[in-house]
């Protein structure tokens, strides 16, 4: 991921929260009435009695409604379908299909998630100096890209991808979460184009070497082309597969 990505996500929020936006839209109702809605449900849990536009609040609702509701058109189709994989799935696959949204739509969370996953392969912890140090020569030492990372790894402590241990700033992963529902192992794959804005890729990489799906387990077992997702053979044993963005 070679581009210098927007903040954008800087505020942590709950994965029940994720929840709640993505069964409002499903259920039909307008982006102004989701608004309300969060704001409202909100109201006792993150800036209580504010009423600044620039409010912690303010910064979850807005995050909340660009993951699920305010997507950029060509990613519409992609959303639609993690919508249906919610109504389907378990609630303890809940997380892969956010996951796939999140790093989707926010470049900043799907560097992060790239960074964070390529020290797990090489380490069996993580710090927060390290991220920082690969934070700040991405996007340069400001204040604001510091604390917003540190709020996306709270947030991912509080979703129980990482764990804190008894040292500060020390982190380790928790299990990773095996995942058998081609759909879901499809579209997750998918996420991951959109995110390093690639037409294609080697199935086997996207499989087994995408550092920003770090949390989960994935298998070529279950994976099945969809409306935007073709797969190809090269060669003899490599199957690569290719991005439609036109559906």
């Amino acid at each position: 991921m070679s581009r210098t990505p927007e903040i954008g996500f800087s505020q942590a929020v709950k994965l029940a929260w994720l929840d709640l936006t993505a069964q409002r839209l499903s259920k039909g109702e307008s982006p102004a009435e989701i608004r309300r809605i969060l704001h409202e449900f909100l109201s006792d849990k993150l800036a209580v009695n504010s009423t600044a536009k620039s409010s912690v609040r303010q910064k979850a609702v807005s995050i909340l409604l660009k993951i699920w509701v305010n997507v950029p058109q060509p990613v519409e189709s992609f959303r639609d379908n993690g919508l249906i994989l919610l109504k389907r799935l378990p609630e303890s696959n809940h997380i892969a299909v956010h996951w796939g949204m999140a790093i989707a739509i926010y470049p900043f969370f799907a560097m992060l998630a790239e960074h964070v996953g390529r020290l797990l392969r090489l380490q069996n912890q993580v710090t927060m100096a390290q991220i920082l140090k690969r934070v700040r020569e991405k996007m340069g030492d400001r204040e604001g890209v510091v604390i917003a990372a540190r709020k996306v790894i709270r947030c991912w402590v509080d979703w129980g991808i990482l764990k804190d241990t008894n040292k500060k700033g020390v982190y380790v992963p928790t299990e990773w979460q095996t995942l058998q529902d081609a759909e879901l192992t499809t579209w997750l794959l998918e996420s991951v184009l959109i995110a390093i804005k690639e037409e294609s890729a080697v199935l086997d990489t996207l499989i087994n070497y995408t550092p920003a799906l770090f949390p989960f387990k994935l298998s070529s077992n279950y994976f099945i082309p969809n409306e935007r997702l073709e797969m190809f053979n090269q060669g003899v044993s490599e199957a690569s597969v290719t991005f439609n963005r036109r559906q």
